[in-house]
């Protein structure tokens, strides 16, 4: 049993990770208008990616440690645990919110120039997604070299 749930938790890493890897390179590339539309718009279609893979990362690895309980005496364990859910949060609760506001800015908007409404709330995205990132980057880090 441990060895399946270990595969549907290292598959589920690659599908929640890579999405939450792709978030700022899509919007990055946004110069206009139109261009940001449609790249909110994919990532309101692919945000189930992190929210799905990302909650089956979450269980599957809470299930590995109910298996091997001697997983939650480990740091390195309960802090991939603890940062994921801080991955988890800023995916699933604040980033779909700020691309609502953001496709509501651009809905108002006459012209293909970005208005700086847009660029503020977008920054604010960038910066949770540079959190996210760099969270999914030390868990990653954490659960390959288990430092402690």
């Amino acid at each position: 049993m441990y060895i399946y749930l270990l595969f549907i938790h290292i598959i589920s890493a690659v599908v929640a990770m890579a999405a939450i890897i792709c978030y700022p390179l899509i919007m990055s590339s946004a110069k206009t208008v139109g261009q940001a539309k449609f790249a909110l718009a994919l990532l309101e279609k692919t945000a189930i990616l992190p929210k799905f893979g990302g909650t089956l990362l979450l269980l599957t690895g809470l299930a590995l440690g109910f298996l091997e309980i001697s997983l939650f005496r480990e740091l390195w364990y309960v802090s991939s645990i603890a940062i994921f859910i801080v991955i988890l949060v800023i995916f699933a609760g604040l980033i779909p919110s700020g691309i609502k506001q953001q496709l509501t800015l651009l809905q108002q908007t006459q012209g293909d120039v970005l208005p700086e409404a847009y660029r503020l709330s977008r920054r604010r995205s960038a910066w949770l997604e540079g959190i996210a990132n760099v969270a999914a980057l030390i868990s990653i880090l954490l659960m390959v070299l288990k430092p402690y």
